[in-house]
């Protein structure tokens, strides 16, 4: 047995040795449900939060792909798009906010009655904006494949539209597109004019006449596309 003398001499003995960290940190988190340090990855948890906060982002984003106007998420899902605008060719703008309008227009056929109006009111500014990048573009030098994804989005809009409507929601603001678009019809239709055309072509561009008259101006310009 040892003696007071021998107990003192071995505590002290005890108090000089250092434990290691990561008993310290794994002691420390079984008593007081600390989260531990990564001693051997110092680097490894503002890594870890990082993805985390990637993750999150992308979640978020995710989630607000069905948002709604008027949803709380759909502030996320319209700074994607404006940010998509900007990364969009000038040339392809017209189209991409075509598309947009597309988007609203089929989020209609799921909008609770709450979400009606701002996503109409969205669907009219996605088309004033598409009017006005349609007004920049001259058909007669623009891209085939840049006309073509107009005429399929202005298409598109139309079918949706009635869609829309045939479920009882009145939708307005379509007008400024139909100007856009007999404005560049009208422009194809000028320069076809001043060109002197093969008997084929005098025909295509007689018919393209008729179509403007009826006012089915992306008639008008996929007739022209596919006579290219």
């Amino acid at each position: 047995m040892l003696s007071d003398k021998q107990l003192i001499a071995k505590v002290r003995e005890l108090s000089q040795i250092k434990p290691g960290k990561d008993w310290v940190v794994l002691t420390k988190k079984g008593i007081l449900g600390e989260e531990p340090s990564f001693a051997f990855f110092p680097y490894f948890k503002p890594a870890l939060a990082g993805f985390f906060a990637v993750f999150m982002i992308f979640g978020l984003l995710g989630f607000a792909k069905s948002s709604l106007p008027g949803d709380p998420l759909y502030i996320i899902r319209k700074v994607a798009h404006l940010g998509q605008a900007i990364l969009t060719p000038e040339a392809e703008k017209s189209a991409y906010q075509l598309e947009l309008a597309n988007e609203r227009l089929e989020d209609l056929a799921n909008a609770p009655a709450k979400n009606l109006a701002p996503t109409i009111n969205e669907f009219q500014a996605n088309i004033s904006q598409a009017a006005k990048e349609l007004s920049k573009v001259d058909a007669t030098t623009s891209s085939p494949t840049i006309i073509k994804k107009i005429v399929q989005e202005a298409k598109k809009i139309k079918e949706n539209k009635q869609k829309a409507e045939s479920l009882g929601v009145v939708i307005d603001g379509t007008e400024k597109l139909d100007s856009a678009l007999e404005k560049i019809a009208g422009n194809l239709i000028g320069d076809l004019e001043g060109r002197t055309l093969t008997e084929e072509k005098e025909e295509i561009l007689v018919k393209m006449k008729e179509l403007f008259e009826q006012g089915k101006y992306s008639e008008v310009l996929e007739l022209y596309l596919i006579n290219q």
